[in-house]
């Protein structure tokens, strides 16, 4: 029997619900803001035509931030892709453990901003870890928050958040190149350097291409841990563009602040139209191969045990923040100051010194092991609160997605409706843009609708985030459209079809779509920023950076709870994570 194809009326019920919050909530204010960018202010509302577009681009400040982070960009993102291909090619001669070194070094990109926020700031503050050694060792000394080097704190960071899931990127595309290439290199007595040029960049790079597209997304989320180091006005070599535009948030300059977020968008949105022209190029070059099997080349004892030693080692050095900060929660507010101040105490006498100042003496070990600071946590009720705010943000957000996201990827991929691939074009576009640029329609929205210091200002833009449809489809594409078929002729429902056949076989996808949300949501730093004014309202991750100048042993005993329902929702989907893992190798 011929089954007819789904009819595009059918469909486009599933699609709908989260198309209009799409519209609602990014696209239709986003193009009705350009309104404001023809004002010369909001008070007068005079027409000005393109000034605002020519003083934005002379603002010295604006200047600055597109350069600072146009500069990060530059350097973090092939530094961190560089080191990734490097990791994921010596994971590749591992024999074990695979699974639990991915796992490891995915860690630090779900885990929130604030928990290792401290870490850094001991090894980076002028009387860090890093001062430290430069002393023992006869070097000048740097500061490097008031320094050129202020950039090199955002890149280490960057890259210890990011290399981990970049490398599994790589790692899934050098499964995927055939063997074959490999083999008739050997016979004809290529060399290893050779093959690695000739084979393997070059059947790589649709996967590159895509994780350098993912790793610029990613750069402008540094933000959130450039903002609990330095605050709003850091040193002018790391003003990034989020500070400029977050300035004009707080001075409810709309004018201004639409102006800028335009020209992002157009910046940033020529970059991604570029970037999946290249990638599409590559990807229709490699859909004629019909090689089947994966490389898997043969290795030496001593190269294997580099591999295990490498891993092992870059192991312990993805752990370190996440450790550091459990170890610390234990310790005694005594123990704390004695350890970190900058102070030379009676208690510290011992340790290196310069002057009259302290070096850190970082710690992993308690010497009084204490509970007093999850104690004076719980008997906080700002703390409380502050946890309370999170789980009110994260909860709705969490069953929102897991309801429309699905059914959307499900229409936008059985349907037939012609124009569905445009539509799905503008949420591919709207999930690479910077957070800062969507903030713009999400604030117009809430301002409009009086939710401005509430927190479904946040909640309800981010159930219509177009990243669960993005991911859903991508396994709906690899899903054998025989079984949709054989049910349809036996008379099921497209309702019937998704609930019984296509959602248990998506679970996995699903599972990914809660990590991600959970971790973004859980991680607010931004939207709280901008749309929350009343202090009360704040979510737990912005507590965090207003406590850990003020009592360190209860932030360090807060942020370990903070890292507990991360690492449930973790633990919760490893079944579903080691069945990716599976699939890649």
């Amino acid at each position: 029997m011929k089954i007819k194809h789904m009819r595009k009326e059918r469909l486009l019920p599933y699609i709908l619900p989260s198309l209009c919050g799409i519209l609602f909530f990014y696209g239709i204010p986003f193009i009705l803001s350009f309104y404001y960018t023809l004002l010369n202010n909001m008070g007068e509302k005079r027409f000005v035509g393109l000034k605002n577009f020519f003083e934005t681009l002379k603002n010295p400040m604006f200047q600055r931030g597109l350069t600072n982070q146009s500069r990060f960009i530059a350097i973090a993102v092939p530094l961190c892709l560089i080191l990734a291909l490097f990791l994921a090619l010596h994971i590749m001669k591992l024999k074990k453990g695979k699974k639990l070194i991915f796992l490891i070094l995915i860690i630090p990109f779900v885990i929130p901003s604030g928990t290792s926020i401290y870490f850094w700031k001991c090894i980076l503050d002028v009387n860090g870890f890093a001062n430290k050694v430069l002393y023992s060792l006869d070097i000048p000394m740097i500061n490097w928050y008031n320094s050129k080097w202020v950039v090199a704190i955002a890149v280490i960071i960057f890259i210890w958040k990011n290399i981990g899931i970049t490398s599994l990127i790589l790692y899934v595309g050098l499964n995927q190149i055939p063997k074959e290439y490999y083999e008739v290199a050997d016979i004809e007595g290529i060399n290893r350097l050779r093959k690695f040029y000739k084979i393997t960049l070059v059947y790589l790079a649709p996967i590159i291409f895509i994780s350098i597209l993912l790793l610029v997304v990613n750069s402008f989320k540094i933000f959130k841990e450039i903002y609990l180091l330095f605050g709003n006005y850091p040193n002018e070599n790391i003003y990034l563009q989020q500070h400029y535009m977050n300035n004009h948030f707080f001075r409810l300059n709309l004018q201004k602040l639409t102006t800028a977020s335009y020209i992002s968008f157009i910046i940033i949105g020529a970059f991604i139209c570029l970037m999946f022209l290249l990638q599409k190029r590559y990807s229709d070059t490699f859909r004629t191969l019909n090689f089947e099997g994966n490389h898997k080349s043969t290795y030496g004892k001593t190269s294997r045990y580099f591999a295990n030693s490498f891993t092992i080692i870059m192991g312990f050095i993805f752990l370190m923040p996440i450790i550091f900060t459990i170890s610390n929660s234990f310790m005694g507010d005594l123990e704390i100051i004695s350890r970190y101040t900058k102070d030379i105490t009676q208690y510290n006498t011992m340790d290196l010194t310069a002057g009259n100042m302290h070096f850190v003496n970082i710690g992993l070990f308690p010497d009084s092991p204490t509970l007093s600071g999850y104690l004076e946590a719980f008997n906080n009720p700002k703390y409380l609160k502050a946890y309370l705010n999170s789980v009110i943000i994260v909860v709705p957000i969490l069953i929102g997605q897991c309801i429309i996201s699905p059914l959307a990827a499900y229409g936008f991929e059985y349907s037939k409706w012609k124009y569905k691939e445009i539509l799905f074009f503008m949420y591919i576009l709207i999930m690479l843009m910077p957070l800062q640029v969507l903030l713009v329609p999400n604030y117009l929205v809430a301002d409009w609708l009086g939710l401005v210091d509430t927190h479904l200002a946040i909640i309800l833009p981010a159930i219509f985030n177009p990243i669960g449809v993005f991911i859903i489809r991508l396994q709906l594409k690899g899903f054998p459209k025989k079984c949709i078929e054989a049910a349809q002729s036996y008379g099921a429902t497209h309702f019937q079809v998704f609930k019984n056949i296509v959602l248990p076989n998506i679970k996995s996808s699903i599972a990914i779509l809660i990590i991600l949300i959970f971790t973004e949501y859980w991680n607010v730093i931004e939207q709280g920023l901008v749309l929350l004014k009343d202090s009360n309202l704040n979510p737990l991750s912005i507590y965090l950076s207003q406590i850990v100048d003020e009592n360190l042993g209860v932030f360090f005993a807060i942020s370990c709870l903070y890292l507990i329902p991360i690492f449930i929702i973790f633990l919760f989907t490893r079944r579903f994570q080691t069945h990716l893992l599976n699939n890649c190798e």
